[in-house]
């Protein structure tokens, strides 16, 4: 059984301390040094803003474009196989590449699709906060990568 770490979200309650925010420096220094390891092009950090929960990046070299995300309070990275778009649920997680083993030397734990496709039913959602869990009932996500990848307000 996966655990849901509290902050999964991005949401914490009225008076909770607040969640403490990625380095997006490392995750940016991270994408860096996987590009010159395959000798690839790093695209522009999309930050996460208000509603995503998560940066955006996309790596491309010759026969490659990774959408890399980076979850905005958890040090925690995923693939998908397309650029998100504003607003629809992140179904479409993929593998990390084989060359991704950068962001794990950066401080970053890979997140594998059988994870992030996982029901949320069958996780551990212990952990979360009560405003997180207020999020869950409201937003209904089905699957731990949409928990954690989100777009939610």
């Amino acid at each position: 059984m996966i655990r849901v770490a509290r902050g999964a979200t991005g949401f914490w309650g009225q008076g909770d301390d607040p969640l403490p925010l990625v380095d997006v420096g490392a995750f940016k220094t991270a994408c860096h040094t996987v590009a010159r390891s395959i000798r690839a092009t790093v695209g522009e950090v999309t930050p996460a803003a208000v509603t995503p929960s998560f940066h955006t990046v996309l790596i491309t070299a010759p026969g490659i474009e990774s959408t890399v995300l980076c979850h905005e309070v958890l040090p925690v990275v995923a693939f998908a196989a397309s650029r998100p778009q504003a607003g629809a649920p992140l179904t479409d997680f993929t593998s990390p590449p084989a060359w991704a083993d950068a962001f794990e030397l950066g401080g970053f734990r890979l997140l594998d699709v059988e994870e992030l496709s996982m029901p949320l039913a069958a996780a551990d959602t212990s952990e979360l906060a009560e405003a997180e869990l207020e999020q869950v009932r409201y937003w209904r996500p089905s699957t731990v990568g949409e928990l954690m990848f989100n777009w939610w307000d």
